[in-house]
């Protein structure tokens, strides 16, 4: 004789029902949190990117910076150079002691006010090349502190 297939009972049809309800819904729910993390990361992953870039502009940015210091410096100290050879040439070639002290008290003022207009150039220059590097930096990291201070929805 063939078997009579049972049927649940109303009460275990309804526990059965909520269960799988139940299970359904925080399904969802840990897919959505799983979702929002996996996104979470990729937004971090872009923001790594996105700041190493930010970061090298930066350094590249100083590097030119440098070269321009660099370059001012060794063409003040050229001028510097001539302008001492070209002194002590007349210093030899003087014909009294006050010519000598003539000379060296022009050259003196000169050196000091060419030394002055380098050290204020240089300042400008650093001023500059620091202000642009730190822009890139200062830009990127405030998007990131936007993007990761706002609420996860």
């Amino acid at each position: 004789m063939a078997a009579k297939p049972k049927t649940a009972k109303p009460e275990t049809t309804e526990v059965t029902d909520t269960a799988t309800e139940t299970i359904k819904a925080t399904t969802e729910q840990v897919k959505g949190k799983i979702d929002q993390a996996l996104k979470a990361f990729e937004d971090a992953g872009a923001s790594s990117k996105e700041t190493y870039e930010a970061f090298v502009s930066s350094f590249n940015i100083t590097v030119k910076g440098f070269e321009g210091v660099s370059a001012e410096t060794a063409a003040y100290t050229k001028k510097a150079v001539e302008d001492l050879v070209a002194v002590s040439k007349s210093v030899v070639g003087a014909k009294s002691l006050r010519e000598v002290v003539d000379i060296q008290n022009d050259y003196t003022k000169a050196a000091f006010d060419n030394f002055l207009a380098f050290t204020n150039k240089i300042g400008e220059m650093t001023v500059q090349f620091t202000q642009e590097a730190v822009e890139p930096v200062s830009r990127q990291l405030g998007t990131v502190f936007k993007k990761f201070a706002q609420p996860v929805a």
